[in-house]
């Protein structure tokens, strides 16, 4: 409870940041190669998680694949459904989709979470969005953004808090109660 409580007032802080509003509709491509519009078609509307990596990083990437593998198992078959992922590439020039295909497979990355990659300059928009900076390889945080688009709430959060951490701030955020962790 005190961990949603930190949640809570982080949200305005987030808010202003990464608000709907403020989002830009970058084109990118996704895994399977698929054009998209990163707001219209991975945000609008929707409960998501948004997390920024390279496929070659060992230094933090690590740490947040692993949490969102965990969270991918939690959600069960409300990923896609009730929640999305969706993990921005920070190494357009490497991270070509059959990269980010590779490196979903190697994570057993399922429907409902989208890997994501563009030109230097949409991918720069989208990150200065959500963290201020420019993307880079360097750009490391171990953090996940977690909005509801529907209402404009959106939490940044530590990457490193256990699973169930995430499923309580979405369920909150989604309006959704009683959802069971799946083991």
């Amino acid at each position: 409870m005190r961990r949603l409580a930190i949640a809570a007032m982080l949200t305005a802080a987030i808010a202003a940041a990464a608000g709907a509003k403020d989002i830009p509709d970058v084109k990118v491509v996704d895994q399977t190669g698929r054009p998209l519009h990163f707001y219209r078609d991975l945000v609008a509307n929707k409960v998501v998680v948004v997390a920024f990596f390279f496929t070659r990083c060992q230094d933090v990437c690590p740490t947040i694949t692993y949490t969102l593998v965990h969270l991918q198992t939690a959600l069960g078959d409300r990923l896609g459904r009730d929640v999305s992922l969706v993990s921005v590439s920070l190494d357009p020039r490497h991270d070509t989709p059959e990269a980010l295909a590779s490196w979903g497979k190697s994570h057993g990355v399922k429907p409902g979470w989208t890997l994501v990659t563009g030109s230097p300059a949409e991918l720069n928009r989208l990150t200065r969005a959500f963290t201020g900076d420019n993307a880079r390889t360097g750009l490391h945080s171990i953090i996940v953004y977690l909005g509801n688009d529907r209402t404009g709430e959106w939490v940044r959060d530590t990457g490193t808090a256990p699973t169930e951490h995430y499923v309580e701030l979405l369920d909150r955020m989604s309006g959704a109660r009683g959802h069971a962790v799946s083991k």
